[in-house]
């Protein structure tokens, strides 16, 4: 994969404020989605979602996993999916829409 291609996690902040186990997903610096531990101790649970700016989400979207390397594996199969019909145009609305 090339630089271009890579994603990243980042941890995701709101408001200043940064939670544990909640990351946002980056590609080319647009966010393309969020994988995240939601709940507290024994109901706790994992859940990822991917998606574009612009772009329609399916139900293959997003969903549960057990863990965060679960999540990421999942999030992958969706993104590879998601990323094989971008257009170049697709790639800069979203960074437009991302600006506004």
């Amino acid at each position: 994969m090339t630089d271009d291609e890579t994603i990243a996690l980042r941890d995701t902040v709101i408001g200043s404020h940064r939670q544990a186990d909640d990351f946002t997903v980056i590609w080319r610096d647009l966010p393309i989605g969020r994988i995240m531990k939601i709940g507290v101790s024994s109901r706790s649970r994992w859940w990822w979602g991917c998606n574009v700016y612009g772009q329609p989400s399916l139900d293959d979207d997003s969903g549960n996993g057990i863990d965060l390397d679960d999540c990421i594996t999942k999030f992958m199969i969706a993104w590879a999916r998601i990323h094989a019909c971008l257009t170049d145009e697709d790639i800069a609305k979203a960074h437009d829409m991302r600006r506004r």
